[in-house]
C-alpha cells in the first residue's frame, strides 16, 4: 500500500510533465483563435458574465481585441438566453463570449454561420467545439478543473498575454477575477500570481494579495466585491459600464460612492428575504429545499440571487443534505440588447457542505448535470458548476420545476 504522501509525489511526477503539455497545447489553440481573429477585423460583439469575473474576462479581452483594430460592442448576461443569442450570432460576423458560453456550445455551433467566427473564453463545464470557426478556449478541456486551477479571467488573460506580451501588465485583472474560486490559487491561476508579481502590479500582503495599481491600491477580495457590485446590483443603472472602465482605468471616487450605495441597497435586501425565510421556512421535498425572492430584488440585477443563495446555503435554517434552490422573476430589459419576448424567472441552486460531500463521493449527482436537464424539461435552460449552478425557465412553472428536479435526483 502506498502512503499519502508518496502518493501525492507520484501525482505530481506524472502530472507535471502532462500539463506542461497541455498547457503549450492551449497557447497554440489560442494562437489559432488569434490568426483567425486578425482576418476578420471590424465590429466585434462580446457578451460576458455579471461579476467580477464576467466583467474581468471581458475586460481584458476587450483591450486586446481593440488592439487588433476591432470595434467592440459589450452585452453583459446573467444567462445566455437563446432568443439573444440567435439575434447577436445572426448579425454579427465576430462574437466573442467570456465567462458564459461554455454549456451551450451545441446551440452556438449551430447558430453560427459559415462566414462567421465565434469564440468562447471560459472555464464552466463543456464539451470540445466540432466546428472549425467555433473556438472553445476552457481549462477543462486541457486538463485542468474550471472550479479550481482557472478562472475564465485567467483564461482572458493568457489569451491576452498570447496576442501582446505587454498586456501581461494587466495580470491583476486575473487576480481579481480569480477571487470566485476557493482555496489555496493553483494550476493556471498560480501562473497568474507570478506574472503579477513579476510585473510588480501585486503585492504580497500576508495571505493575500493587494492590487498596485492607480485607482486599485486595495486587496484583490475587496476589488472583486466591488466590480461584482457594480455589475449585478448596478445592473440596470449603468453599473456594468462602470465596472468595465474601472478595470482599465481604476476606481474613481464617485464609482466607488455608488459601489457603496449599491452595497448597501443589497444588504437590506439580503437581511430583509434571511428575516422572511428565518419566520416562514424554506419550502421542502425529500431532496430539495427552496424559496422564492418575491420582488425583494426589485431593479437588480439577477445574479444577486445567486449571491444571496450562496450567502444563504451556510446559514443554520438550511439543511445540509438537500439541494438549495431559490427563484427570482427576471425583467425583460437587457442592457445593450433591448427586450426579452418572453418572462423568465432565474433558477439559483446551491449544494450546502453535507450535500458537497455527498456530490465529490459520487452518491448525489452534481447540479451542473440535473439542473440543466430540469430547466431543459420545462422550456429554460441552465449551466454552471457541480455544487453551484443555475439557469431559467419561464415563469408559471416554478413547482413544477421542482417536482422535476426532486425525481431526477432520486
Amino acid at each position: 500500500m502506498i502512503c499519502a504522501p508518496c502518493s501525492m509525489l507520484l501525482q505530481v511526477y506524472f502530472l507535471l510533465p502532462l500539463l506542461k503539455s497541455r498547457l503549450k497545447e492551449l497557447k497554440m489553440d489560442m494562437e489559432r483563435v488569434i490568426d483567425s481573429l486578425r482576418k476578420m477585423v471590424g465590429e466585434a460583439v462580446l457578451i460576458h458574465h455579471d461579476e467580477a469575473d464576467g466583467v474581468c474576462s471581458a475586460a481584458l479581452v476587450k483591450v486586446a481585441l481593440e488592439k487588433m483594430g476591432y470595434m467592440v460592442k459589450t452585452i453583459c448576461l446573467d444567462k445566455l438566453f437563446p432568443e439573444v443569442l440567435e439575434k447577436i450570432l445572426s448579425s454579427h460576423r465576430v462574437t466573442v463570449f467570456t465567462d458564459i458560453g461554455s454549456a451551450h456550445v451545441r446551440k452556438i455551433e449551430e447558430l453560427t454561420g459559415e462566414e462567421n467566427l465565434t469564440v468562447i473564453i471560459d472555464h464552466h463545464d463543456t464539451v470540445p467545439s466540432l466546428k472549425n470557426n467555433v473556438f472553445n478556449i476552457n481549462p477543462e478541456l486541457y486538463g485542468y478543473k474550471g472550479e479550481r486551477d482557472a478562472s475564465a479571467s485567467t483564461v482572458a488573460y493568457l489569451f491576452a498575454k498570447s496576442f501582446d506580451e505587454k498586456l501581461s501588465r494587466l495580470a491583476y485583472l486575473a487576480m481579481v477575477g480569480s477571487v470566485e474560486i476557493p482555496g489555496e490559487p493553483s494550476g493556471l491561476n498560480k501562473l497568474v500570481i507570478e506574472d503579477a508579481l513579476r510585473e510588480s502590479v501585486v503585492e504580497k500582503s500576508g495571505k493575500e494579495f493587494k492590487v498596485n495599481v492607480e485607482g486599485f491600491m486595495l486587496s484583490r477580495i475587496r476589488a472583486s466585491q466591488i466590480l461584482t457590485i457594480l455589475a449585478s446590483v448596478g445592473y440596470y443603472r449603468s453599473g456594468v459600464e462602470k465596472a468595465l472602465e474601472s478595470c482599465t482605468r481604476g476606481f474613481t471616487p464617485e464609482v466607488l460612492k455608488f459601489s457603496e450605495k449599491l452595497e448597501e441597497e443589497r444588504k437590506k435586501a439580503n437581511k430583509s428575504l434571511l428575516a422572511t425565510l428565518a419566520k416562514k421556512g424554506l419550502n421542502k421535498t425529500e431532496n430539495v429545499q427552496w424559496f422564492d425572492s418575491g420582488g425583494i430584488f426589485k431593479n437588480m440585477g439577477s445574479k444577486v440571487l445567486g449571491s444571496f443563495t450562496s450567502y444563504l446555503s451556510y446559514q443554520s435554517l438550511v439543511d445540509s443534505d438537500k439541494y438549495l434552490i431559490g427563484f427570482m422573476k427576471i425583467s425583460r430589459e437587457i442592457p445593450g440588447y433591448g427586450l426579452l419576448k418572453k418572462d423568465y424567472v432565474k433558477v439559483s441552486a446551491r449544494a450546502p457542505s453535507g450535500l458537497r460531500r455527498m456530490i465529490d463521493e459520487g452518491v448525489k449527482p452534481p447540479l451542473s448535470k440535473i439542473l440543466p436537464e430540469a430547466c431543459d424539461k420545462h422550456g429554460g435552460f441552465g449551466d454552471g458548476h457541480s455544487v453551484a449552478a443555475s439557469g431559467v425557465i419561464p415563469v408559471g412553472v416554478e413547482v413544477d420545476f421542482i417536482e422535476t428536479f426532486n425525481k431526477l435526483v432520486d
